[in-house]
């Protein structure tokens, strides 16, 4: 299905250029978006010429019906317009000629917005009174230093993302001086901002996925039977799995190099009549887990065991699906598709038949987090992100998003912050178990 999304693509590359360089019209007059205030650009800072990719203004149906029933309609004050800047690496070449100027390693940030397209068009269903502009962010980090300049970003009260890490980062410092919201839809990075309470990290961080990962098994099996395992230079991520109630769980430490398991003694870790746990916080060494995998098969004979690792072991392709099955592999995940889902299923159909292509996790992830960007601005408007730690979690398309205050490191600040707090992080993690030949939820 790849070519006839990206010759979609193509025709999207031109519809965006001719956004850039076209006048926006509309039908009526906006009500005027809520303020909040923010320092005026300096003078001596140049203003830029990089156009924004695209400009949408979306309204509520002028034909929605009136409420049941013969009582006369009052006149209510017009819903507010917010103003949301989605910053996205389109990768666009614009001394390309139109329509042969999207890169295949667009196609993430395309799938992002054609997901979060939809969103908005839901949002406009419900009136929601947004205008979004579309910026690509390119790759280097001075063309996206210039971007930070452009009077439209600036006009943005909520920007959704960028999406690498020195993007956010740069975005993050910005945003602290002009008190812009900053909804990160990708990078579980931590650490990215500090003191900056209007910073929402959608994807769950190491720390995150620790905490539940420990959690799970601390609700099942005894802590003196589980073992995080890792290579010695790796030794510092066993923190993030620790339980954090006084209780240890052991750790291994293997070599860095070579044959890591042939002086590892793994029988030392099974006790008469009890499963052993064992935990790898690994996620970019193959080598590594089909070793470890190896190694606990050939010595438990027989005896219960379970596995956690983390969620890039999915992607992992010389691994055979027995060692998943056989030693009881479980993985945490920032999302979960049910594919049985009524709601999943729908979000599918429209979006192949508006582009023709089946959607990727990247465009679930754009209208999960557009959608909900909007329905918090609907419910608390601009102070959404002070309810957010307060409030049940919310449900989207990829499952839950569970909002918590990080710590702040060092003194407390002097600023307007009234919380000691760097910044939101959703910490709601699945735990997946390997069974029928998929990860599915473990129960």
């Amino acid at each position: 299905m790849k070519q006839p999304f990206l010759g979609a693509l193509c025709l999207f590359a031109t519809v965006l250029l001719w956004w850039a360089c076209t006048p926006a019209r509309r039908t009526t007059p906006p009500s005027p978006a809520p303020q909040r205030p923010a320092p005026s650009r300096p003078a001596d800072r140049p203003v830029p010429t990089q156009q924004p990719m695209d400009t949408i203004r979306w309204k509520p149906a002028p034909d929605a019906r009136p409420p049941i029933g013969d009582v006369p309609s009052r006149p209510t004050a017009p819903a507010a317009t917010y103003r949301i800047a989605l910053l996205l690496p389109f990768l666009t070449d614009l001394s390309e000629p139109q329509g042969s100027a999207v890169p295949d390693r667009s196609l993430p940030a395309l799938q992002f917005y054609a997901g979060a397209t939809l969103a908005l068009q839901h949002l406009s269903e419900t009136g929601m009174n947004l205008e979004v502009e579309v910026l690509d962010t390119r790759l280097n980090d001075s063309d996206f230093q210039r971007l930070l300049d452009h009077p439209r970003l600036q006009k943005a009260q909520v920007v959704v993302g960028p999406m690498r890490p020195s993007h956010i980062s740069l975005m993050a410092e910005r945003a602290k001086q002009t008190r812009q919201i900053v909804v990160s839809p990708e990078s579980p990075t931590m650490a990215l901002t500090r003191q900056n309470p209007d910073f929402i990290q959608t994807m769950p961080s190491l720390r995150a996925h620790g905490a539940a990962i420990a959690q799970h098994i601390l609700a099942r099996y005894r802590p003196e039977n589980v073992s995080i395992v890792l290579r010695r230079r790796e030794a510092d991520r066993a923190v993030f799995f620790q339980p954090t109630d006084g209780r240890r769980f052991s750790e291994i430490l293997t070599p860095d190099e070579g044959q890591f398991f042939d002086k590892i003694d793994l029988e030392a870790c099974f006790r008469p009549g009890q499963t052993a746990v064992f935990v790898l916080p690994v996620w970019g060494s193959q080598d590594f887990v089909v070793a470890f995998l190896r190694k606990l098969n050939a010595v438990r004979r027989g005896r219960p065991v379970v596995v956690y690792g983390m969620p890039q072991w999915r992607q992992f392709e010389n691994i055979d699906p027995e060692y998943f099955a056989n030693l009881n592999v479980h993985i945490s995940s920032a999302a979960y598709l049910d594919p049985t889902s009524d709601a999943v299923r729908t979000f599918q159909q429209a979006f192949y038949d508006a582009y023709g292509t089946v959607p990727d996790d990247d465009a679930f992830n754009g209208y999960d987090v557009l959608l909900l960007t909007g329905q918090w601005l609907q419910r608390f408007g601009l102070s959404f992100p002070q309810h957010l730690p307060t409030e049940p979690p919310f449900n989207g398309l990829r499952g839950a998003y569970r909002f918590a205050r990080v710590p702040a490191e060092g003194p407390a600040p002097s600023e307007r912050l009234s919380a000691h707090y760097d910044y939101l992080e959703n910490t709601y993690v699945h735990i997946l178990r390997f069974q029928n030949y998929r990860f599915e939820p473990a129960w």
